[in-house]
């Protein structure tokens, strides 16, 4: 299975991307959560979101 989230750069920040839909990973459009200028407050709601989907 693949990740529902995922961490990237964009620019000289970072942004959070879901992906829409449960079809498989070729077929998946990514949308964007947010973009985050700092590369710490990025992974911790990152991570969040991860622990969220794992529990």
């Amino acid at each position: 299975m693949t990740e529902p989230y995922k961490l990237t750069t964009k620019g000289n920040g970072w942004a959070i991307m879901a992906r829409k839909g449960a079809g498989a990973a070729t077929d998946a459009a990514w949308l964007s959560l947010g973009g985050f200028p700092s590369h710490m407050t990025a992974m911790r709601v990152y991570l969040a979101l991860k622990m969220r989907v794992d529990r």
